[in-house]
């Protein structure tokens, strides 16, 4: 009788996540369901208002054709790779000379989280005012040393990196919280332990801190892969993709096509296409965290 009650129990405790999953199928399956159908048909909006025909892979195979669409693929991987890099490496400095429970440590943490709480939109906003090559804060800066300061976002060269050092300055904060949390976790007997050994403080970076934060590096390189190649936010509201092409990335490309052009098929198969590069990122990062865990761990023990 008890077994009959707890599995009645358990039924209608299931029952309960039920409307969110329903919407969730809804307002996200049934959008990736229907255009990944649409990115094998022919369907340009501002021409017809129902899907045309049925055409395969022609959506696909024009995407590789597409030297705009392949340049934007090559800005999106100089972004992501450069912006990632510096975010993991500064946020791993930051958390280890932050992390702790003082006073000061504590405001300090809470000071550097700043940049990360403002909108993406909005900061992309301030940082155009910012480097605006009249009136904005950094060149008036400049000015005031007796240096002339170029045209930030008009440079194809310096456009490029201002938004990268954007991303930077937004989303390291990111980083540096999910490190801290991983260092909190580190047993503190192997600290003491190290320090009966005599081990330097780079020692213990190397045999201690970094083995265990093998994990917690992975995952902060997995969501910073993941958000700086599908950036659109910021680049939108700073350069908007140019001078020229150089900020052009993938998915402000995507967005020309299907809601500025209203190419709805093409849009639909490079979204899938950039879908299943970032998956496959994602699989790759994960089987290497598991060779390397192994790795470290099978020396070390």
């Amino acid at each position: 009788m008890r077994r009959r009650i707890v599995r009645h129990e358990a039924g209608a405790l299931l029952l309960f996540p039920l409307p969110a999953v329903i919407i969730i199928l809804v307002a996200q399956a049934f959008p990736v369901f229907y255009s990944l159908t649409m990115s094998f048909r022919d369907w340009a909006l501002a021409s017809s208002l129902t899907p045309g025909r049925f055409v395969g892979l022609a959506n696909y195979v024009k995407a590789f054709h597409d030297t705009v669409f392949l340049h934007a693929v090559a800005v999106s991987l100089q972004f992501c790779v450069a912006a990632t890099l510096v975010e993991v490496v500064l946020g791993f400095i930051l958390a280890y000379f932050t992390v702790g429970e003082s006073r000061v440590l504590r405001v300090a943490r809470t000071i550097l989280i700043l940049p990360m709480v403002i909108a993406p939109v909005a900061n992309g906003t301030i940082w155009r005012m910012i480097l605006n090559p009249q009136y904005g804060l950094l060149n008036a800066i400049l000015s005031t040393f007796g240096a002339r300061g170029p045209d930030w976002l008009g440079n194809p060269v310096l456009a490029l990196v201002s938004v990268i050092m954007i991303d930077i300055w937004q989303w390291t904060p990111y980083a540096m919280v999910i490190f801290c949390a991983g260092l909190s976790l580190i047993p503190l007997e192997l600290y003491d332990a190290a320090q009966v050994d005599g081990a330097s403080r780079i020692r213990v970076l190397r045999s201690i801190v970094i083995p265990y934060l093998v994990p917690v590096i992975f995952i902060v390189l997995l969501f910073r892969i993941v958000d700086t190649f599908l950036v659109i936010d910021s680049i939108y509201t700073t350069t908007f993709g140019g001078p020229g092409f150089s900020t052009n990335v993938v998915t402000l490309y995507i967005y020309w096509q299907a809601l500025r052009y209203f190419n709805i098929s093409f849009g639909s198969a490079l979204s899938w296409l950039i879908s299943i590069l970032t998956l496959a990122t994602a699989f790759t990062l994960m089987r290497a965290q598991r060779r390397l865990q192994s790795s470290i761990w099978g020396v070390t023990s």
